[in-house]
């Protein structure tokens, strides 16, 4: 029976070639593993648990939390800066402690830290100076933190508030007066057209510092022609906040 053959050609074959270097951009994350941002994160957590611990009433692990992030937050080479927001809150939560603690003593002071046993001993009006003094070189940009004049510019005025509250709270308005018109003198106008203040601080906090001194501060120390002077002079508030004042 014949036999069909078929012969086959073997061809040699064709491996692609691929270039070397693949000339498409290659797809990367940006990690950040900046000291500034491990410091933010850390100080986050650390906030966690001290603002748990306050709200509890534990004095001593509170005050070690502050001491803690404290030791990591130091005044800001510029203002702002990327811890701006960090140093803010945990100012306001020092302060709020360390006034709550000596307005409402725990029963026994034997066990509190050497820091707040001092705090206890010391009068109002010493006691709210040191916490402004303070924030006055927490807030100064390091090469201006000595000088007091300038500290007082970069104050936030939540913080500024924070502390009125504390005068308040230990009895001492006078004091109370003297930070706000510290704050007043070298603040910036508020530029109504831009939504912003001229200088570095925001001009949302004006109006919440107007309203402490003039229905907090000075009807206490019974400045009420001042009140109705100062209020006449004032230019920056619409007509109407002014008159409800």
């Amino acid at each position: 029976m014949p036999t069909a053959t078929s012969t086959l050609t073997k061809q040699p074959s064709k491996t692609p070639q691929f270039p070397l270097k693949l000339s498409s951009p290659s797809l990367t994350i940006p990690i950040d593993n900046s000291p500034t941002t491990s410091t933010s994160a850390t100080l986050r957590s650390l906030y966690t648990r001290a603002a748990r611990a306050f709200v509890l009433r534990d004095v001593e692990t509170t005050s070690s939390l502050l001491l803690s992030a404290f030791a990591i937050l130091k005044p800001p080479l510029s203002n702002p800066d990327a811890l701006s927001d960090d140093r803010k809150k945990w100012d306001i939560l020092r302060i709020t402690f360390e006034s709550t603690v000596y307005s409402s003593p725990p029963p026994s002071s034997n066990q509190l830290p050497e820091s707040i046993r001092y705090l206890l001993t010391e009068a109002p009006q010493a006691l709210v100076s040191s916490m402004y003094t303070r924030s006055l070189s927490l807030f100064a940009p390091s090469n201006e933190g000595k000088k007091s004049a300038t500290g007082h510019s970069y104050l936030p005025s939540q913080v500024l508030t924070t502390l009125v509250y504390c005068s308040l709270k230990v009895g001492t308005p006078d004091f109370a007066r003297v930070m706000i018109e510290d704050w007043l003198a070298r603040r910036e106008p508020y530029d109504s057209s831009s939504g912003q203040s001229q200088g570095n601080i925001s001009g949302d906090g004006y109006d919440k510092v107007l309203e402490l001194y003039c229905l907090h501060i000075l009807p206490k120390l019974g400045q009420w022609d001042y009140t109705k002077e100062f209020l006449e002079y004032e230019s920056e508030l619409p007509v109407r906040r002014r008159e409800v004042r």
